[in-house]
């Protein structure tokens, strides 16, 4: 599977990590949800997926004209030995 997410800025990224250092999403002011890689990465590992590709996404759209940071992802299940 693939798929694209929202990040924070660097600046708001910042602010985060100074003054809630364990934030694992964040609900933006449009009332989208941003997420931090590595929530997303120990959501797949919890549920047996593993990440195959990840890129960061710079300007991946445009919100009232300033660019939205992101990431897209490509996992897949990771099979158990019988």
């Amino acid at each position: 599977a693939a798929f694209t997410l929202e990040n924070v800025s660097e600046e708001a990224a910042k602010s985060l990590d100074e003054t809630k250092p364990d934030w694992r999403w964040q609900l933006t002011p449009s009332g989208r949800f941003a997420h931090r890689k590595g929530y997303v990465e120990s959501v797949a590992q919890q549920h047996s997926f593993g990440i195959f590709h990840y890129e960061p996404l710079v300007d991946f759209r445009y919100e009232n004209g300033v660019g939205v940071q992101g990431h897209i992802f490509v996992i897949q299940k990771i099979q158990k030995d019988p």
